[in-house]
C-alpha cells in the first residue's frame, strides 16, 4: 500500500476549505471582524486539513474498495465535525472567549 500524496493533499486542502466556511458561517453572526479572529481562523483551518487527511487516511487509504463506503463516509464526516470542533474551542479559548 502506497500513500497517494496528491489526493491526500487535495483531502486537506477540501477539509481546510470546509472549515473556514463553517467558521465565516459563525463569525458573520457575530457580525464584527477584529484582530482576535486570526487565531480560530488560522487554528481551525488547521484542524480542517487534519479532518481531510483523516477521511483519506480511512476511507480512501484502509477501506478502499469496501462495500459499506457510505457509511464510511458519514463516520469520517462525524469525525470532522467532532475535530472542527474541537480546534475552535481551541483557538476560542487561546483568545479567551471560551470559559
Amino acid at each position: 500500500m502506497k500513500l497517494d500524496y496528491a489526493l491526500a493533499l487535495k483531502r486537506a486542502l477540501t477539509g481546510a476549505g470546509i472549515a473556514l466556511l463553517l467558521l465565516a458561517g459563525i463569525l458573520l453572526k457575530v457580525g464584527e471582524i477584529e484582530s482576535w479572529v486570526y487565531i480560530p481562523i488560522i487554528t481551525t483551518s488547521i484542524g480542517g486539513a487534519g479532518g481531510g487527511v483523516f477521511y483519506y487516511l480511512i476511507r480512501d487509504f484502509f477501506f478502499k474498495g469496501h462495500k459499506y463506503t457510505k457509511l464510511i463516509s458519514v463516520f469520517c464526516g462525524f469525525c470532522f465535525l467532532v475535530i472542527f470542533w474541537l480546534s475552535l474551542v481551541f483557538a476560542l479559548a487561546q483568545v479567551g472567549l471560551w470559559d
